[in-house]
């Protein structure tokens, strides 16, 4: 029976290919396709050997890893058919294959990007004691990135139920291995990270199957600890497309053709008696015709669905005034309350980060967590913040709710791959299928010479990429309410806080509450100009405010707090009674949030000559070290009000308000 069902496996693989080597021509198949041919027994004998329970994470060349694990010819020609009925309703194609609930948890285009998400997943998996095992599929290529090494780093750390399963044909793109790495041994460096390593050299399924059989027996009846496998193989086919390549020079046809001599299909049907060979062929073949005509026969998607699960939005709720008991906190101690919070309401909550568990406990605000809720559900990372960020997206998608800190901003750039090309997208094209609960922290650091890499501010970059929601609280109230609502909300949050908003004091809700997204606060009201103010420069505008209450000028000032989703509807009315507008950026103005708010003012109030809109932020430099270009680098509540003045008053000023130090000690009190 083992036989029969890996000759029925393997023969649906390649047959499902050869199909689709025939149609692509055509222009049926809507997206590139990487074809598994002459790799598929890879994938029959580690699927063969998995429990259904257990789960596996592919590359962009899983059409094999796809079949093994699920059988689901219908979705998975749907889906290169491009037709809503696909695994991912037409939204992934070829190389982003999913189907959640038979295990198939996806694939991705980048290489290496699903590696530090697999490795999430078995930590989740084992965080909360289930007997799961998670395989991972790669490439040789793959093991050139340093994701790779980072998250073979922390599986081993961790000592994570995961089967790494590199498929080694040799070749990225058209480049052998023995040109890309100096050592050419990927086992050999695996082992340097203290994971175990295996090897099939022959494309042996039934080998392959029992190593795989026995290592996912121990890990889960023993103490568990990942596994490296080595699988030597072919790819017949072009690296993308259906044809043959060997016109290029890179690789001769005789190379292939001593693979083929050892082909697993030829193999395993001989084992078969030919009346059962002939029959599982029968029905295989009937299988692959009904799935094709299913494929052809299915609907496009409709344009409703192009703006579909985008998101994952809950049942609306009704934000209500938090009645609770408050009494002053700083923004420090606002953050520390609301992770304890969270973590107490949810155990799904992690938190961690570089120096997370640490006594300094990031400037305080982990402060006794990693004493009250234990070290796997608080701890320290090493420095890996691209692998680390994978493994937040799949421990989110395993279930749990990750908040991921970085003390600065800046190191988001080592993270953006997993950011945009896999948090941001996961849901969207996978169909709706998976959700992203995760919150990324950082910091933006001035002052005490941060410089050019330790003071930048990077929400405007993740504003503009859908899938991701950004929040920027000012004062400690917003600080856990945002909090906590980012860490409830079913999506990736970038959560943006700047350094010099830690010592702010003001009235904090004894009890969890949240300050839910899409909705802008005035906090000082005024008739003549508008000020909006993002992060710190909210606290530089409610300065301004005083400086211009001298001069008789009246200022209202707006808190964006969530800016993606943004409320635009509150800054217009305010613009529409003041009809004059200034947005104070904590970050470059060019393609920045003031610029966003900026171009949505003049769209709506085009044609009306008296609406005057100006732009305020850093100086188009990267920031100075030095204080005495430090200070000229930033806006500040004398700069914005120099400007307020000169667009109130409509007149070239040179005014600059003398410095008050009352001023330096203006925070924001509610009402909220």
């Amino acid at each position: 029976m083992i036989i029969e069902n890996f000759y029925r496996s393997i023969y649906r693989i390649r047959r499902a290919e050869e199909e689709v080597a025939r149609l692509y021509p055509s222009d049926k198949i809507k997206s590139p396709v990487h074809l598994s041919i002459g790799q598929e027994a890879i994938s029959v004998g580690v699927c063969e050997a998995l429990a259904t329970q257990d789960v596996v994470f592919g590359t962009y060349r899983s059409h094999a890893l796809y079949l093994a694990k699920t059988g689901d010819l219908k979705g998975f020609f749907a889906e290169l058919f491009g037709k809503s009925t696909g695994c991912c309703q037409g939204k992934g194609g070829s190389m982003h294959l999913a189907n959640l609930e038979m295990g198939m948890m996806g694939t991705s285009a980048v290489v290496a990007t699903t590696i530090p998400q697999a490795v999430g997943y078995a930590y989740a998996m084992k965080m909360r004691g289930e007997k799961k095992i998670v395989a991972v599929f790669l490439g040789d290529g793959s093991t050139e990135e340093g994701v790779f090494h980072e998250s073979l780093n922390f599986a081993a750390l961790k000592a994570l139920p995961i089967i790494f399963v590199c498929e080694n044909n040799g070749y990225a793109i058209h480049t052998h291995q023995s040109q890309r790495q100096h050592l050419a041994d990927i086992s050999a460096i695996v082992r340097a990270h203290g994971i175990e390593t295996k090897r099939i050299d022959n494309n042996d399924s039934r080998a392959l199957y029992q190593l795989v059989k026995s290592a996912s027996h121990s890990m889960r009846t023993e103490e568990t600890k990942p596994l490296f496998i080595e699988c030597f193989t072919s790819r017949w086919k072009e690296h993308v497309g259906p044809q043959e390549d060997f016109y290029l020079g890179y690789r001769s046809e005789h190379d292939v053709e001593e693979w083929k001599k050892s082909d697993d299909v030829i193999k395993l049907g001989a084992c078969l008696a030919e009346v059962v060979k002939s029959q599982i062929e029968r029905e295989v073949e009937a299988e692959i015709q009904v799935a094709i005509k299913f494929a052809e026969d299915s609907p496009f998607p409709t344009k409703d669905a192009l703006f579909n699960d985008v998101y994952f939005e809950a049942a609306a709720i009704k934000s209500e005034v938090n009645q609770s008991e408050s009494r002053n906190l700083t923004f420090i101690d606002a953050l520390q309350e609301a992770f304890d919070q969270a973590m107490d309401l949810d155990d799904s909550v992690v938190v961690f980060g570089l120096d997370v568990d640490d006594p300094k406990a990031i400037l305080g605000s982990t402060r006794g967590l990693p004493q009250k809720y234990g070290d796997k559900r608080v701890f320290g990372t090493p420095l890996a913040e691209d692998a680390m960020t994978g493994v937040a997206i799949g421990m989110a998608i395993a279930g749990l709710r990750p908040v991921h800190i970085h003390i600065r901003m800046d190191f988001l750039m080592l993270a953006m791959n997993q950011l945009i090309n896999i948090a941001a997208k996961t849901r969207y094209m996978f169909g709706g299928q998976a959700s992203v609960p995760m919150v990324v922290r950082s910091i933006i650091g001035r002052s005490w010479g941060q410089g050019a890499q330790h003071s930048q501010a990077f929400h405007s970059y993740f504003m503009h990429v859908p899938g991701l929601k950004v929040v920027a609280p000012s004062n400690p109230h917003d600080a856990k309410g945002c909090l906590i609502a980012a860490i409830k909300d079913n999506n990736p949050v970038i959560f943006v806080e700047h350094r010099l908003l830690h010592s702010q004091i003001g009235p904090v809700p004894v009890n969890a509450f949240e300050v839910l997204p899409g909705k802008a606060r005035v906090a000082l009201t005024g008739k003549d100009i508008t000020l909006v103010g993002i992060s710190h420069m909210q606290v530089e505008c409610m300065r301004a405010h005083r400086y211009l209450q001298g001069v008789q000028i009246s200022a209202e000032v707006i808190d964006p707090i969530w800016l993606s989703p943004l409320d635009m509807e509150t800054i217009l009315n305010s613009v529409s009674k003041t009809r004059r507008l200034i947005i104070v950026d904590n970050g470059w103005t060019t393609c920045g949030a003031a610029s966003e708010i900026a171009s949505n003012v003049a769209q709506h109030f085009e044609g009306c000559a008296d609406i005057k809109i100006r732009r305020m932020g850093f100086e188009p430099v990267p920031c100075p070290t030095t204080p005495s270009l430090e200070n000229h680098f930033y806006p500040n509540s004398r700069s914005i009000a120099s400007l307020s003045y000169k667009l109130t008053k409509d007149i070239n000023s040179d005014w600059l308000p003398e410095i008050n130090p009352d001023f330096q000690d203006v925070e924001f009190k509610g009402p909220f």
